[in-house]
């Protein structure tokens, strides 16, 4: 039986005036539903040109090659009307900045209920109502009096929360969120990740959470996956690669967090390079400097 997503040998370039950018380099992963895993690693790790890449938003001069399958079918190399059908109803996406997925001259109730009449097929009415539900089950208070307030009107969190409705209110198989909570104070970061954890618990989606947060990775995922120079040195269950980190780069991340250390003068800065991949040079210890990745 096939897994829900299947990424092989997943390679994403990008040419620049240096030269050829290698963002994502022979990467592999399968999840099915219901699983939660957190894709870390520091900026730059290529963790959200990965995520991007499952949704075919990987623009020019990006190049993607390899295979990325969900539910046994392929995505790269799909057109933009095939991948419409795939975006939203089968994979959903939560963008760092709420700010990005909504538009700021049009009303919120009106971003959200168009959605559900577009793609959902519902009437007017009836994507109305959809639209009050979902903001109130993501924790939008008064939301039929806020239906036809503007995003400007709403704070950060309550932006993000809307997003995470526009996406989940289609019932995704899968929800990418791309560092949804970076820009957020504190308390509401906490309340975003519960919202996601008990949303997945209720709909069964799988989740993927791309984050440079140790804390936040342990709080959502079962497994986590670390990336490092656009490859995956390691990947287990969440417990178990806080416990018994195998990689140097995933020990130096967190060597590096302030998590897990007294004072900050126990904090270590984390050496230059890690792994070698086959269009590299290296060692015999494996160590080698890898292509300059400018993207997260």
């Amino acid at each position: 039986m096939s897994k829900l997503l299947e990424i092989s040998d997943l390679r994403i370039t990008f040419e620049s005036g240096f030269g050829k950018v290698d963002a994502v380099r022979g990467v592999n992963l399968a999840m099915d539903m219901g699983e939660a895993i957190a894709v870390v690693g520091a900026s730059g790790s290529g963790k959200t040109v990965l995520g991007r890449s499952l949704l075919g938003l990987v623009d020019a001069p990006g190049v993607v090659r390899g295979s990325i399958k969900f539910g046994g079918a392929e995505i790269v190399g799909r057109s933009e009307h095939d991948l419409r059908d795939i975006r939203g109803l089968g994979i959903g996406m939560v963008f760092q900045d709420a700010l990005d997925g909504l538009n700021p001259v049009y009303s919120i109730g009106s971003q959200l209920s168009e959605t559900f009449t577009v793609r959902l097929g519902m009437s007017h009415s009836q994507g109305k109502a959809r639209a009050i539900q979902i903001m109130e089950q993501v924790g939008i208070r008064r939301a039929s009096e806020r239906y036809n307030d503007y995003p400007h009107q709403f704070s950060g969190g309550m932006r993000q929360r809307i997003c995470i409705a526009m996406a989940i209110g289609l019932k995704p198989k899968i929800l990418i969120a791309d560092e949804p909570t970076t820009a957020l104070d504190v308390t509401v970061q906490a309340g975003i990740l519960r919202l996601i954890k008990s949303l997945q618990s209720e709909t069964g989606m799988g989740l993927i959470f791309v984050t440079h947060d140790l804390a936040v990775a342990r709080m959502v995922s079962t497994r986590i996956v670390v990336m490092y120079a656009g490859q995956i040195v390691e990947e287990g269950p969440t417990e178990e690669i806080f416990r018994f980190p195998k990689h140097p780069y995933t020990k130096a991340l967190l060597a590096a967090h302030p998590a897990r250390v007294r004072t900050w003068r126990d904090l270590e800065p984390i050496p230059d390079a890690f792994v070698t991949d086959s269009s590299s040079g290296g060692d015999s210890a494996g160590h080698a400097t890898p292509s300059i990745v400018v993207t997260n």
